[in-house]
């Protein structure tokens, strides 16, 4: 009877934890301001976030692993763009209802959710 209770400890502490972060998700479109969030043009750029991907600018990224600390999601992703392909790493971090956008190799960018 002990060996049954301790394998579905972690399924009941799993449904404790979870409940956290259900309302704090990087999923969906994120940008600069309502203008870029409006517009098709690629000169004002959009975030796109789903479980498995990202896009932004003229880059596509696989999600390959990631992890999350509080408001902090750490990404390492496969990049695809311009005919390049490159591992990058990517920090999202949610700050109320803001996004802040840490890509590697550029400066951090603040991002508003679209509606």
């Amino acid at each position: 009877m002990r060996a049954i209770g301790a394998a579905f400890l972690p399924v009941g502490m799993l449904a404790v934890i979870m409940p956290a972060y259900a309302g704090d998700s990087f999923e969906g479109r994120w940008a600069a301001g309502a203008q870029a969030c409006a517009s098709e043009s690629d000169a004002l750029p959009r975030l796109v976030v789903n479980s498995l991907s990202l896009h932004w600018r003229d880059a596509a990224c696989a999600i390959q692993r990631s992890y999350r600390v509080g408001d902090a999601w750490y990404i390492g992703a496969r990049c695809w763009a311009d005919g390049a392909t490159a591992n990058v790493p990517i920090k999202l971090e949610l700050r109320g209802e803001r996004l802040i956008l840490d890509w590697a190799g550029t400066p951090a960018q603040e991002l508003r959710r679209c509606p």
